[in-house]
């Protein structure tokens, strides 16, 4: 049964979940966005072709700085133009005053390296666009795998793992998860931190099947570094035990090879038990549960 279900997680995985899609209904009311074009602008003749070893630090130093923000949704695309020679950025931002600060504290303009231009624009038409650095380029047959039966009804354990409201009863009071093919299932663990730090930002919904089978992307914490932009898969089966308990297998693929990646793997041992047990906890008989006499 769970082979079966892996394949069909790994053929939605192949249609690709674009990292910039079009934004749902709730995100369509919200304030638009602002997008700005900004042109990256060397400060020296020969730029960049001969590029010193402290400038190539610093143009790393760039590199991960627009990654963040690409995690954060503030940068839409970015790279080099060869003709003219320019850096090319493309910002998102509720304002004018948050693109300038962006890039006001870009590295290679703080250090000199680059001066810049910046023009407001509209972006009306995108390609959706599945990063090949979204999951692993090569992967392991490892498969983490827990169970726990809860006592409650499958629709109410259902409900937890599909609804904002279900899933701050075991998981965080704060999350965003729209159940439908590509919807976001985002769990905030630290709401106050900046976007791209609080939990599983950027993550969507794989594929389900209601009542029985849920998946959907999984990220790792921000302290796991560059494999926080790389994604596992989660496959829940909710199995019926009798009429007023349901057994929860949760299994974790997709991992990595590599010490990095092991690390990963014994931290989601660990995590992943206290969820489940954060689940049963919250199905434990209240007085309004037990049966009367």
């Amino acid at each position: 049964m769970l082979s079966r279900i892996m394949i069909s997680v790994i053929f939605f995985v192949i249609l690709g979940i674009g990292e910039i899609a079009a934004l749902s209904t709730e995100e369509k009311m919200e304030k638009p966005k602002e997008q700005y074009f900004v042109q990256l602008i060397g400060t020296r003749e020969g730029w960049p072709e001969n590029m010193t070893p402290d400038e190539e630090g610093i143009m790393n130093e760039h590199y991960y700085y627009l990654k963040d923000l690409v995690a954060q949704k503030k940068v839409i695309t970015a790279g080099p133009v060869f003709d003219p020679v320019f850096g090319l950025i493309i910002l998102q931002t509720d304002s004018r005053d948050e693109a300038l600060h962006i890039i006001n504290n870009e590295p290679s303009v703080v250090q000199g390296v680059h001066t810049y231009k910046i023009s407001p624009m509209r972006v009306s038409l995108l390609v959706d666009y599945l990063s090949p650095e979204r999951y692993p380029k090569e992967t392991s047959d490892k498969i983490l795998k827990k169970e726990i039966t809860v006592p409650a009804t499958i629709e109410r354990v259902w409900d937890a793992w599909t609804t904002s409201e279900g899933a701050a009863t075991f998981f965080s009071v704060h999350n965003k998860i729209d159940l439908r093919l590509g919807g976001p299932y985002e769990i905030y663990f630290n709401h106050e931190a900046a976007y791209g730090q609080r939990g599983s930002e950027g993550c969507h919904i794989l594929s389900y099947l209601p009542k029985q089978m849920l998946s959907f992307e999984w990220n790792a914490p921000p302290d796991f570094g560059p494999l926080r932009r790389q994604h596992t898969q989660i496959i829940l089966q909710f199995e019926p035990v009798g009429t007023d308990s349901v057994k929860v297998t949760l299994a974790q693929i997709g991992w990595g090879v590599g010490a990095e990646w092991e690390r990963l793997y014994e931290y989601f041992d660990r995590a992943w038990g206290y969820v489940l047990e954060n689940l049963r906890k919250s199905f434990a008989e209240t007085p309004s549960d037990k049966p009367s006499n």
